[in-house]
């Protein structure tokens, strides 16, 4: 049997050992094993096995991919066992920036709004941000926690039940079932995003979204600008709703690549769609509107490079948006072929 015509049952296999390897290890083994099955299937075509019964020799000869990652590992795991180490890891990948990012960025939203209008600008940025900051540690450490007991309790479960099984049997000391390919699980979808970037990516776009409202606030309560905002209020007809309405389907977006699994180049076309109608909405302010309250101009609060520097930032972060998303893109889809 040739290396490059194994079955999906066989790739299923060395996708159970892969995925429990580093990032940087699993080619190499993978092609390490998928020679390694090719031969002893052919070996056990020569004997005269029917091919299907070889290669289910071949893979219950190499016995569970979780304890054969573990003699392909860079160490030891024992503070969860092989059989349930890569998915530990997996849920902690998950719950730590997705408690780290609610909590920090609920707490961001709920101080930004709570301190506008502080005098001093400083006082306000670190009142804001300290609490969030605290927030997404405590968000992170409860999601690292929660990981090590739900794994910590199942581990332990489990060794129960087997004690249980074996005292009540009479078969206490006996090794555990002989491991066989029918408890391999289908092949698994591969995702390109994680539920994680989609909670930062949600706070990221609720900030912008809640940007419009908060630039609206005083900037100060006392002092010669008390009760004036940063943003021009002319500026909410008709800007504000069309930046809010592009904001709200580039979260849409997000959802739509995570359900989807895949980078594709229809939702890379999208996404440029959508940056390029955020870059044209905000140049044009920059450059038609007068964006920063009037009131702050004539006092010289802001000068008249504002809007450079502005259609600067803008131009600089599409661009850059753009390029990391057709690179991410091209390289999915290069993986999907």
């Amino acid at each position: 049997m040739s290396a490059s015509t194994l079955t999906p049952r066989t790739e299923s296999y060395l996708q159970e050992v892969a995925r429990r390897l580093p990032p940087g290890a699993r080619a190499d083994v993978s092609r390490e094993l998928r020679g390694t099955v090719a031969d002893m299937v052919d070996d056990g075509v020569a004997q005269g096995l029917p091919p299907d019964e070889a290669e289910r020799r071949a893979l219950e000869e190499l016995g569970d991919p979780a304890l054969l990652a573990e003699d392909y590992g860079p160490g030891p795991r024992h503070l969860i066992g092989p059989a349930h180490y890569h998915d530990f890891l997996e849920l902690l990948r998950v719950l730590v920036p997705v408690l780290a990012g609610l909590f920090g960025g609920l707490t961001l939203l709920g101080r930004l709004f709570g301190e506008a209008g502080r005098e001093d600008l400083v006082s306000y940025l670190v009142l804001s941000l300290a609490p969030a900051v605290g927030a997404a540690i405590q968000g992170a450490l409860m999601g690292a926690g929660i990981a090590v007991v739900v794994f910590a309790v199942v581990e332990r479960t489990e060794a129960a039940e087997a004690a249980r099984r074996g005292d009540r049997g009479g078969t206490g000391g006996q090794a555990p079932p002989r491991w066989t390919v029918e408890r391999l699980p289908p092949p698994r979808p591969e995702r390109d995003g994680t539920a994680g970037e989609l909670v930062w990516a949600t706070i990221a776009l609720g900030l912008a979204f809640a940007a419009p409202f908060l630039l609206s606030r005083p900037l100060f309560r006392e002092g010669p600008l008390a009760g004036e905002p940063l943003l021009d209020p002319a500026v909410w007809t008709p800007w504000v709703p069309l930046y809010l309405g592009i904001v709200l389907l580039a979260w849409g977006w997000e959802l739509l690549r995570f359900r989807r699994r895949r980078w594709s180049w229809a939702l890379f076309g999208i996404n440029a769609v959508l940056d390029l109608a955020m870059a044209a909405l905000l140049v044009t302010v920059l450059r038609t509107e007068s964006v920063v309250n009037p009131v702050l101009r004539e006092r010289g609060w802001v000068g008249d490079e504002f809007a450079q520097i502005g259609v600067a930032v803008v131009v600089g972060v599409t661009v850059w948006d753009l390029v990391a998303t057709f690179l991410s893109c091209r390289r999915s889809v290069a993986r999907q072929h």
